[in-house]
């Protein structure tokens, strides 16, 4: 004999299409008691754009100068362990702050060395904060990922003060 559960009548399933969105991006709906209810669209993660070239990276980073924004660039080894691991746990980050900062990764297997030596980077993954066509701050995350995701976090917060 199978069982059938039903869902608390205060609860509600609905799907994007039913639901009308409101303004910034925020969608209203109504519950089953009739109070008005919000339901942020936010992304939970947001793949980090690659960059392929020593042009792609000048160009990213002269696009923040000119917008006026900060950028995290995530440098990465296809052979790294901790870098695989890691990659989707910034991608989230990137969600949280998408609107922002832009999220760039370099594999650099895939980039001339004369770019990574350019960006000072020695170690991976290194995870740094650009403004103003310059390296800011960086945190090279070789210990667990839930300590790099926390002072990544730290730089991305204390970005202004830097």
């Amino acid at each position: 004999m199978s069982k059938i559960l039903h869902s608390p009548p205060s609860l509600r399933l609905l799907s994007p299409n039913s639901i009308p969105r409101g303004k910034n991006g925020i969608f209203h709906a109504w519950s089953q008691e009739g109070s008005l209810q919000e339901v942020d669209d936010s992304p939970v993660s947001f793949e980090l754009e690659s960059i392929y070239s020593e042009s792609d990276f000048d160009r990213v980073i002269a696009e923040a100068q000119q917008l006026e924004k900060s950028v995290i660039i995530v440098w990465t080894a296809s052979w790294c362990r901790k870098c695989i691991y890691l990659k989707p746990k910034l991608e989230k980050l990137a969600a949280d702050y998408h609107r922002r900062l832009r999220f760039h990764c370099v594999d650099v297997n895939n980039v001339p060395h004369k770019l990574v030596t350019r960006a000072g980077v020695t170690k991976m993954p290194t995870i740094q904060l650009w403004k103003d066509s310059k390296k800011q701050a960086e945190v090279i995350g070789g210990h667990k990922a839930y300590l790099v995701i926390n002072e990544v976090r730290e730089m991305i917060e204390n970005e202004d003060t830097v």
